[in-house]
């Protein structure tokens, strides 16, 4: 019997560049699991710009990645969003704080990409429970929380520069960041240990 689906949602400023790139890129790396709706990925952001497309700089890194960008409309992070969310990844610590004022009872699910990566590689394999994708993820986002008490501080800035108007290596540099900080936590949610 199939579980529960498992729903990442990525947030930044506009929803036009980071978080879009967040998403797609988590797509590509989850492969048929994201086909197989075993993980639900969406993306928004806290004065997103409802309806517009992806900054077309983003799209173009997007697309030289292997990824799509067709039927991709922005759209500002809401309450019930954040409601549906196993776990919320922001690019920048005020988007967390953004999204922890709108939801303050989910505090527990919401982590910056370079926070939730940091805490991930601080967690024992042996403490994933979970014979699926969803349940290792959900077990995955209680340790990381629970991380937070007991781990050191992080840097002062964990947070992913806005690539924004800024030439084209600022937009490869923005997807390889977060590449970076996603290959750990997805491999563990794919595979376990």
């Amino acid at each position: 019997m199939r579980s529960e689906r498992f729903h990442l949602l990525f947030v930044c400023t506009a929803n036009i560049c980071r978080s879009p790139m967040a998403a797609e890129l988590t797509r590509l790396r989850l492969g048929a699991a994201a086909r197989s709706g075993d993980i639900l990925v969406s993306s928004a952001g806290t004065h997103g710009h409802d309806g517009a497309e992806m900054d077309p700089d983003a799209a173009a890194v997007l697309h030289s990645l292997g990824g799509q960008t067709v039927g991709f409309a922005a759209r500002t992070v809401t309450v019930p969003m954040l409601s549906a969310a196993d776990l919320v990844l922001t690019a920048e610590r005020r988007h967390r704080a953004a999204v922890t004022a709108l939801r303050p009872s989910a505090h527990a699910k919401m982590f910056t990409i370079l926070e939730f990566a940091r805490l991930v590689r601080r967690i024992s394999p042996d403490r994933l429970a979970g014979e699926d994708i969803a349940r290792r993820a959900q077990s995955l986002v209680r340790e990381a929380s629970r991380m937070r008490g007991t781990s050191p501080p992080g840097p002062l800035d964990e947070d992913i520069a806005d690539p924004y108007q800024g030439p084209a290596e600022d937009y490869r540099a923005c997807a390889t960041a977060i590449q970076g900080a996603l290959v750990l936590p997805l491999r563990r949610i794919l595979s376990g240990p």
